[in-house]
């Protein structure tokens, strides 16, 4: 055997050397946090292949279009309510009971005072207008005359039905005094600038 030029050519040594004398640990520790997602479906499948793969019967269900139609349609009728119609009940499971109330609720009433202009309806009754607009019925007892008062502003007090709008007067009285008829007030006529001299 022929000696090889590199084989007898002595050994050097490097003169960088990388000793590994202690191993890295930190490769092999698990991670403190670990987040993965995966897709769900794949998950419940695989977990209902094992449920399923444990039961002992097998069952399949196999439907024509114009079958899976016609059931979709007679169970949205029964579900959506159309189905009331042809099974009637004898009873129903809850009845409806409306609460009573009062036929004629006692009227609150309260003493106040409204001032007004007091008018007169072509059926013979009172009712004062306020300064806000608002048209309130009287009922006048047969001692308070209203007759010499109508079309002035008055004062009325009595007790007020503020549901039925109606004051029922024990007093009133004239806000203002004003003639019954007009009357023309005589005037001096006074001297024309003209007729002064300076």
């Amino acid at each position: 055997m022929a000696n090889n030029p590199k084989d007898t050519a002595p050994k050097k040594t490097p003169l960088i050397a990388v000793y590994n004398e202690k191993p890295d640990l930190r490769k092999k520790e698990p991670p403190l946090v670990n987040l993965q997602v995966s897709n769900p479906v794949t998950y419940l499948k695989s977990w209902w292949k094992r449920v399923i793969g444990g039961e002992g019967i097998d069952f399949h269900f196999r439907i024509k279009p114009l079958t899976a139609i016609a059931l979709t349609i007679i169970i949205a009728t029964f579900g959506f309510g159309l189905g009331r119609f042809v099974f009637i009940m004898e009873k129903p499971y809850i009845k409806y009971i409306p609460s009573q109330s009062p036929a004629n609720p006692t009227p609150v009433e309260r003493k106040t005072a409204f001032s007004g202009t007091l008018q007169l309806s072509g059926s013979g009754r009172y009712y004062l207008l306020t300064a806000s607009s608002e048209a309130i019925t009287l009922e006048v007892p047969e001692n308070v005359d209203l007759s010499t008062l109508v079309s002035r502003r008055i004062f009325a007090t009595g007790l007020y039905n503020e549901s039925l709008r109606i004051l029922k007067v024990s007093e009133a009285s004239a806000m203002e005094v004003l003639p019954k008829k007009k009357e023309a007030v005589p005037t001096v006529a006074s001297p024309s600038a003209s007729s002064v001299s300076p």
